[in-house]
């Protein structure tokens, strides 16, 4: 029998490097949940993207990365930067208002530095980081924002921490009672409380229980002590992201 597109549910917004991955595993462990494959679909960011289509045409666009899921279960994909790019979420909105959206945030000094050591490893950063947060605040940015592997997003480590801005985007297009905004260390170190607290905003049965095992060295992977001495970018993170955790705290009472 030929699948019929539908609706997606939910999205994991955001934020990169704050484990997103984990979370999508967690989630797609659930019997009443189907999470894309591959988790990240990239649609809304695609420089293929046109804001003028469809509902219908949004959807037959990601059926197939929902191959074998039951329409009965939730559907939801998880992509980071549809947080961090200023129109996705009025894109989303539009798409489908009742959506469901959840971020994840990390110390965003700590998020950025796993950032960087990311993209060293992917062979696409050659700087050191204090010179590579100097361009940045500069305008390192070279080419359309979502042409593919662009800087733009590629080497926005100071940027993708600046969370209040980003929350602030969502808040104004969607309903409080649909965003779940989430703290990495939570998951990391109050697994299954965290996911019951996820299972419930999802509608889902949170009596559930997914073991921490299943993803354990992903997540753990993401808190690792980064290689070399980032004393001096951390000191540089702090002072650019001042603000961040005054801003974190007093609008929304999360503390990083």
């Amino acid at each position: 029998m030929q699948q019929v597109a539908k609706d997606l549910d939910f999205v994991i917004a955001g934020a990169q490097k704050c484990g997103t991955t984990a979370l999508a595993s967690f989630l797609d462990a659930h019997p009443g949940i189907s999470m894309a494959t591959p988790k990240e679909c990239h649609l809304f960011d695609s420089p293929d993207y046109r804001p003028d289509w469809s509902r219908e045409q949004i959807n037959s666009r990601y059926l197939p990365h929902f191959e074998g899921s039951p329409a009965s279960t939730l559907w939801g994909e998880a992509t980071p930067a549809y947080l961090f790019y200023p129109d996705i979420a009025g894109q989303l909105a539009r798409y489908q208002p009742e959506l469901k959206l959840i971020v994840l945030l990390r110390d965003p000094v700590e998020r950025a530095i796993s950032h960087y050591r990311m993209e060293v490893t992917r062979g696409h950063e050659r700087l050191p980081l204090p010179l590579a947060l100097a361009l940045e605040y500069c305008g390192r940015h070279g080419g359309p924002p979502r042409a593919p592997l662009n800087a733009h997003g590629r080497y926005c480590y100071r940027r993708r921490g600046q969370y209040a801005a980003q929350l602030e985007r969502l808040y104004r297009v969607f309903p409080a009672e649909q965003i779940l905004v989430l703290r990495q260390l939570d998951l990391l170190h109050a697994h299954q409380q965290t996911l019951r607290s996820v299972f419930s905003f999802l509608g889902v049965d949170p009596a559930v229980e997914v073991p921490e095992s299943l993803v354990k060295p992903i997540t753990r992977q993401s808190q690792g002590t980064p290689s070399g001495d980032f004393r001096l970018s951390r000191a540089l993170l702090r002072t650019l992201l001042a603000g961040e955790r005054r801003r974190l705290q007093r609008s929304w009472g999360i503390s990083l």
